[in-house]
């Protein structure tokens, strides 16, 4: 893998021999501390924090890219440190279409709590922490009209370092139409894992203040990970399995408000049939605390159970509520993620003030938790709390 990132790059490199440099660097800093839960499934303790990013972007013509120094500190466990390749890709014109090959972070959702077109390598979206959004191998070509692009694309993401467990390469196509004020995306993609994907936004606006977005995908296979274990087949049969099921949904209805002021906000409800349901999240909980009771090694077969938590959504109907402000130097926002289903509640509220051009200081404080039977309640944590600097020069 290493061979072949260098030979490609030493190809663009080439193909732009009489282009202008550019470049420019983003240094990100925090330092933060995690309450731990009372949840049987993790065995979670209190511990501070930190994490450093320093992000290069070089251009040289028709090729960008994103290299990201990262190194991440926890209480009682080793310092990781990492270099990654973010983004490396080269553009060009060909035949008069745009062709696109290298390594990208690709980003066709509409929405703001939850994307379904994140189907080449999901993101945790709204993170509170320092996080690096890799990219994936891409080769593209694209048409543009008037107001509209067809794109036929290719995408590998066994070239994500990140990815362990959702690599798949596959064959797509795109299509994106604006007109007037509103815009259609339609994207078919098809994979050596998932199988069939389809997927769609759409997004309109009502005079100077309200949108309306929506996003939606199908796909034709999936992976979750299942418990097996109840009180009666202990040490009978493996606690988890990962099963693979048949014609996953996802979709989201939201709408977005902005007025003169600089307040925004943002209302999102999204579905997702890939995620448990109640009653096997109920199932996780009983044999969790089942297993807390017991002793010896009989008892931390509980742990097992975080393999579940694995899912890019933990409940399947999830409503957002989103607001934030921009009041000149001052950025603060607010977070309120519900699950209607058992009352579990994640909040997260932010600010951000540029001290300086192109520096800002932040702080991130997020609640989890909510009901006492509630999914969210079960997560290692219950609050998190950090400070951050991040500036560019």
């Amino acid at each position: 893998m290493t061979r072949f990132a260098l030979s490609w790059f030493l190809l663009l490199l080439s193909s732009v021999s009489q282009a202008a440099w550019q470049q420019q660097w983003q240094l990100e800093l925090d330092v933060g501390f995690a309450s731990a839960s009372n949840s049987p499934v993790f065995a979670s303790e209190e511990q501070w924090f930190g994490d450093a990013a320093l992000r290069w972007f070089p251009q040289y013509g028709n090729v960008q890219g994103q290299l990201v120094a990262l190194s991440q500190a926890k209480q009682k466990q080793d310092n990781q440190h990492d270099l990654i390749v973010a983004e490396l890709f080269w553009k060009t014109e060909l035949a008069e279409r745009d062709l696109l090959v290298g390594k990208q972070r690709i980003d066709l959702g509409v929405s703001y709590g939850f994307r379904p077109l994140d189907m080449f390598l999901p993101y945790r979206r709204n993170p509170v922490a320092i996080q690096v959004e890799e990219g994936v191998g891409v080769l593209s070509l694209s048409q543009f009209s008037g107001n509209g692009e067809y794109a036929l694309f290719y995408t590998d993401s066994y070239l994500a370092t990140e990815s362990e467990g959702l690599q798949q390469r596959g064959l797509g196509l795109r299509w994106y139409q604006l007109n007037n004020d509103s815009e259609w995306q339609a994207v078919s993609y098809y994979d050596n894992k998932r199988a069939l994907n389809l997927g769609g936004t759409w997004v309109t606006t009502f005079g100077d203040a309200w949108e309306v977005h929506a996003e939606s995908r199908y796909q034709q296979h999936y992976q979750r990970s299942v418990s097996q274990l109840n009180s009666s087949n202990i040490g009978q049969v493996s606690p988890v399995i990962e099963q693979e099921f048949n014609h996953g949904f996802q979709a989201l209805i939201g709408m977005t408000w902005a007025n003169l002021n600089g307040d925004n906000l943002i209302l999102e409800y999204w579905f997702d049939n890939r995620a448990l349901n109640q009653t096997q999240w109920q199932q996780v909980a009983d044999i969790s605390y089942y297993l807390q009771q017991q002793s010896g090694d009989i008892s931390n077969l509980r742990f097992s159970q975080g393999e579940v938590f694995n899912g890019q959504n933990l409940l399947q109907h999830n409503v957002m509520l989103h607001w934030h402000r921009d009041i000149e130097d001052w950025q603060p926002a607010f977070d309120l993620m519900l699950a209607p289903e058992d009352g579990g509640v994640i909040a997260t509220a932010r600010l951000d003030y540029e001290f300086s051009q192109g520096w800002t200081l932040g702080a991130r404080l997020r609640y989890l938790g909510g009901a006492s039977d509630a999914v969210y309640s079960l997560l290692p944590e219950n609050k998190v709390g950090l400070i951050k600097l991040e500036g560019l020069f």
